[in-house]
């Protein structure tokens, strides 16, 4: 049976439909299974509940009438004894009973053939007079086993044929509503879809409802609305590449550039308009590249035709009716079966390219003339440049040691002058003790107030001439350590503190009293001086721009060690600078008091000193009334670069 046959047959008959002949199937396994298992299950507690009732049944007998039947037998009424037996037989699950009495016997039923039950006990009677139990025989009882599974056997059978009979009617009935709701449905969808033509799209999918059976929007009408999109995206997408053909056809024949095709043999084709005007080739000549005259000399192109291998890149000079044409040749080599067909191929006229290609060649050839001297120049002015900051730096160094010269001489003056004075008293005392011994009136007690005049004078010459020599080493040592660079073990709080007295001068203009902190014996081998530069530089530009409206000026100088690091803290709590001026505060050359002393190469001095010679990080925070916070990290110890 052919496909469309069997589609046909499938769509008139439930019966054809092999999806709802395996579910049909399916249930009916599975029904037959359950209704199996349960109907086995069934059974089993019938089974068990028979037999316990007739269990239950002869234990009835042993308890309630052996003991009537044990008085009409002691009695000898033997009419009374038979007809209780005859009453009892009548009882369900009983089928047979007998007494037996020494030579008597009594039955009642028919004995049981085949399959039984038996159950046998003894009959008692109590003596009123003795009070004694005395045997007077037994009794014996039988039921049919075999109409117990006679029954059972039955029931089986019909419940296992009704729910056969039940099963096959569902099954029916569902099949019958599968194929209406479903498969006839699903044919209608593919009716639809072998119909279908992009070129010529019929009207859309609408599949038919059945009330009771079928529902609403439900998944098949998902999927015929599926279908439809479907369609209509296949016809969309038919419509776009048709229009993509014609335009692309007609771009063929626009195009200034090549189009071309070869078979296995190297014959042309396929050839573009506008390349079979340029070689003049007749529409009906299917010449190969190595026939046409303009490519008799074109070796590159040939050799790369030959490999049957895909080219690209390949550039041809041509000489067409006198003109030089230059074009960019590549192919793709089309292979079927593993057997070489053809190639597909275009060419791009770079004519005017490669002019401009040759023109830019001799642009760049003279450019690189051209940045080679402007390279040369700017390397001189970089290197006069160099120079020029290199002096404004030494400049600024000078400058500040010269303010410091300058602040030092003046403090040196105040204890020399003292120095003098005290100097003229001793002078004074000794005259008059002299000519008060040369004329012989010197008392005791003049001579006490002259010695306590003298001793005075002396302490007091003897404190200023000390101050102005600890004035004068604290210069020298700051002195030759901001002009020296040469790296030594120093004691960080002395090389601070010596610092600070020789700037006492410009600090109490202000007046502020820089506070240190940190452990006095931290040791550091570096170079002191680019430290005392740095701090310098940092004391100045505080004293210079950040207490104008401060009423409590303070500067924080904190030191400590961390890890193989010495950490330095420097705090004032002046007027701040804003964020957004926190990276051009170190550039050269900006201030804030140009015109008026800045030359704003103070704060870059200390970048380049902390980063190039102490080897160190720097840490800048600040904001508008906050005062500025520096953190300098360098290393403890300053590993010494070697020279070549």
């Amino acid at each position: 049976m052919n496909k469309s046959r069997q589609f046909i047959e499938s769509d008139n008959n439930p019966f054809y439909s092999r999806i709802g002949r395996r579910i049909i199937i399916i249930l009916v396994l599975l029904s037959g299974a359950v209704t199996l298992v349960a109907t086995l299950a069934q059974t089993y507690f019938d089974y068990k509940s028979e037999f316990n009732d007739v269990d239950q049944r002869h234990h009835e007998i042993e308890i309630i009438h052996s003991e009537l039947l044990s008085a009409s037998l002691w009695d000898y009424d033997l009419v009374l004894l038979q007809q209780r037996l005859d009453s009892l037989v009548e009882l369900p699950k009983l089928n047979y009973l007998r007494i037996e009495s020494g030579k008597y016997k009594f039955e009642a039923g028919t004995p049981v053939v085949g399959s039984v039950v038996t159950s046998t006990y003894p009959l008692y009677h109590i003596n009123q007079d003795s009070n004694q139990m005395e045997e007077l025989g037994t009794i014996h009882i039988e039921s049919s086993a075999q109409e117990i599974y006679n029954d059972l056997i039955k029931q089986f059978i019909i419940t296992l044929l009704v729910n056969a009979a039940k099963t096959l009617f569902v099954c029916a009935v569902i099949l019958m509503v599968f194929h209406e709701s479903i498969n006839r449905r699903i044919f209608s969808v593919a009716q639809y879809l072998r119909k279908y033509n992009p070129r010529h799209p019929a009207e859309k999918l609408s599949l038919e409802h059945k009330k009771w059976i079928m529902e609403k929007d439900d998944e098949l009408d998902w999927l015929a609305e599926e279908t439809n999109a479907i369609t209509s995206n296949v016809t969309t997408l038919y419509r776009n590449i048709k229009f993509e053909q014609e335009r692309f056809a007609d771009f063929t024949q626009v195009s200034s550039d090549w189009l071309w095709e070869t078979n296995m043999e190297g014959y042309l084709t396929y050839i573009s308009e506008p390349m079979r005007e340029m070689l003049e080739i007749d529409e009906f000549t299917r010449p190969t590249f190595a026939q046409i005259p303009w490519f008799v000399d074109v070796t590159e192109l040939l050799r790369a035709l030959e490999t049957k291998q895909d080219f690209s890149k390949c550039e041809q000079h041509l000489k067409i009716d006198g003109y030089d044409i230059y074009m960019m040749f590549q192919g793709i080599a089309r292979y079927e079966n593993d057997r070489f067909i053809g190639y597909r191929g275009t060419t791009i006229n770079i004519t005017q390219l490669k002019s401009t290609q040759l023109e830019l060649q001799t642009l760049n050839f003279n450019l690189e003339k051209t940045v080679d001297e402007r390279t040369s120049d700017l390397k001189q002015s970089m290197e006069h440049l160099q120079r020029t900051q290199d002096q404004l730096i030494e400049s600024e160094k000078l400058a500040a040691l010269g303010g410091l010269v300058a602040g030092v001489a003046h403090e040196v003056n105040t204890p020399l002058g003292i120095a003098v004075t005290a100097t003229s008293v001793i002078q004074e005392v000794k005259n008059e003790l002299n000519s008060a011994f040369a004329s012989q009136t010197l008392t005791s007690t003049q001579f006490s107030e002259l010695m306590q005049r003298l001793a005075d004078s002396s302490t007091l010459l003897e404190s200023n001439l000390n101050r102005a020599a600890k004035l004068v080493r604290d210069f020298k040592q700051t002195a030759v350590d901001q002009v020296s660079e040469q790296r030594s073990q120093f004691r960080i709080h002395q090389v601070i503190e010596a610092l600070i007295a020789s700037l006492h001068s410009e600090t109490r203009k202000i007046p502020v009293e820089p506070q240190i902190q940190g452990n006095e014996q931290l040791m550091m081998t570096s170079l002191p001086g680019v430290m005392t530069q740095i701090l310098t530089n940092l004391i100045m530009n505080s004293l210079n721009h950040a207490f104008k409206d401060v009423s409590q000026p303070s500067i924080v100088i904190h030191f400590y060690e961390q890890d193989d690091n010495i950490v330095l803290e420097y705090r004032d709590n002046g007027c701040g600078v804003a964020p957004e001026l926190h990276q051009k505060i170190f550039e050269p050359f900006f201030t804030t008091k140009r015109g008026v002393g800045g030359s704003g190469l103070g704060l870059n001095l200390v970048f380049n000193l902390l980063k190039k010679k102490l080897k160190g990080d720097l840490h800048f925070e600040s904001d508008i009334g906050q005062g500025v916070h520096y953190t300098f990290t360098m290393p403890k110890v300053l590993i010494q670069e070697s020279k070549d």
